[in-house]
């Protein structure tokens, strides 16, 4: 843990598009602050699927989050997590294979059916999500205070836009690694110290479920 960074209160997690609260980065994150000296508070959101509805779950949560925050965000959840850098004062973020250009996405998916990974809803990609998107887009702030991991075969998105759009973050690239991002138990002691946090030595994401 460096001394220069003071432990946070909170982490809130903001799992991806056509994700879920329970996914395993998202429950990974939970059992490594269960065990974090400080212990923070664990938060992890629904989001809709649908961009505005996230975007206001998402600052609604962070509005009701008393001290300070780290904020991790996957995929569409850090595109949510930029945002919420520019309107609140986030202390640190840890970005995973976030989706900086979400809006050209929704455009090349126009009109694509999916079904959500969790409850089985289906939903189209129509209009409303690239006006949602246009809407959120905005200038990224404190570059400084991210710590952005990306996997160079992302099969979703290209981790060198994200190289471009957060320079000044600091970032972990790995090799061969996906969208998924199969690294991440690996990554948690540095996630966790990012915040000013500090996992046990015996910490061993591996005996999660």
């Amino acid at each position: 843990m460096s001394d220069l960074v003071d432990p946070v209160d909170n982490v809130l997690y903001l799992h991806g598009f056509n994700s879920h609260p329970g996914s395993a980065k998202a429950e990974l994150t939970r059992l490594a602050c269960s065990q974090a000296s400080p212990r923070p508070r664990f938060v992890a959101p629904r989001l809709s699927h649908h961009p505005a509805q996230a975007w206001q779950t998402a600052r609604e949560v962070m509005a009701a989050l008393a001290g300070t925050t780290l904020v991790i965000g996957s995929s569409m959840g850090g595109f949510l997590a930029i945002g919420l850098a520019r309107e609140f004062e986030v202390a640190r973020l840890v970005l995973i294979n976030p989706a900086v250009d979400p809006l050209r996405v929704a455009r090349e998916r126009m009109g694509a059916e999916i079904e959500h990974v969790e409850t089985g809803e289906i939903f189209i990609i129509d209009e409303s999500y690239a006006t949602a998107l246009e809407a959120q887009q905005g200038q990224v702030v404190h570059p400084e205070r991210m710590l952005v991991l990306l996997g160079t075969h992302d099969e979703i998105l290209d981790y060198r836009q994200a190289l471009a759009v957060l320079a000044g973050s600091q970032f972990v690239v790995k090799e061969g690694d996906d969208h998924g991002l199969s690294c991440y138990p690996r990554l948690l002691e540095r996630i966790m110290a990012h915040g000013g946090l500090r996992l046990p030595a015996d910490f061993d994401p591996a005996a999660w479920p």
